[in-house]
């Protein structure tokens, strides 16, 4: 079974504890304090946080910011009908969803399927962005390196087939190859 952590007041915790388990969690640990959960968060690195906007010691919008931005589960906001008027606030901390309340156990389900998701959707593009990134920096260092020996005197084809050689023969990656050439630490023959 998976782990839950709660942020909720005792109502609140009172309506949500017992359909967990329908979704395979069981509540492991429960605050009302925004500060305590954050510390509880790090410390128990929990499957699952529900947090409510009512917390103490710390705004509710703190909370979910700091919560998404760590990244270590999927966080899913419920709201009171009181408390409708701050969706737009909440949907701006990128939470990975809003539940209202009276909650039913249907829509906590859904609720927690669909956080899941955007959780795991949202780690998959982070990695992806970063890939693209390194791509990135990798191919403006090459492009550089090429600049230096055009400058030399090779063309352009003779400059990439000279560092794409080098990176075979000394099995080092385009990139250092490239940095290589850069700092000025080697040049084709």
């Amino acid at each position: 079974m998976k782990r839950a952590a709660l942020i909720l007041k005792e109502k609140l915790y009172n309506e949500i504890s017992p359909i967990l388990p329908l979704a395979n969690y069981q509540a492991i640990s429960r605050t009302d304090n925004g500060i305590e959960a954050l510390r509880m968060a790090q410390r128990v690195e929990p499957d699952l946080i529900l947090c409510g906007w009512d917390v103490s010691g710390l705004s509710a919008l703190d909370l979910t910011q700091n919560l998404v931005q760590s990244k270590i589960c999927p966080v899913i906001l419920i709201l009171d009908p009181k408390e409708y008027g701050n969706i737009q606030l909440a949907v701006k901390t990128d939470i990975h969803h809003i539940l209202t309340s009276p909650v039913r156990a249907g829509d906590v389900i859904a609720g927690i399927i669909q956080a899941e998701y955007r959780f795991e959707r949202d780690l998959q593009y982070e990695k992806e962005i970063g890939k693209l990134n390194d791509e990135l920096k990798t191919r403006k260092l090459v492009y550089q390196a090429v600049l230096i020996l055009i400058s030399s005197g090779l063309g352009e084809e003779e400059a990439y087939s000279a560092i794409r050689s080098e990176a075979m023969t000394s099995r080092k990656t385009l990139r250092s190859v490239a940095g290589d050439i850069i700092k000025g630490t080697w040049r084709p023959a």
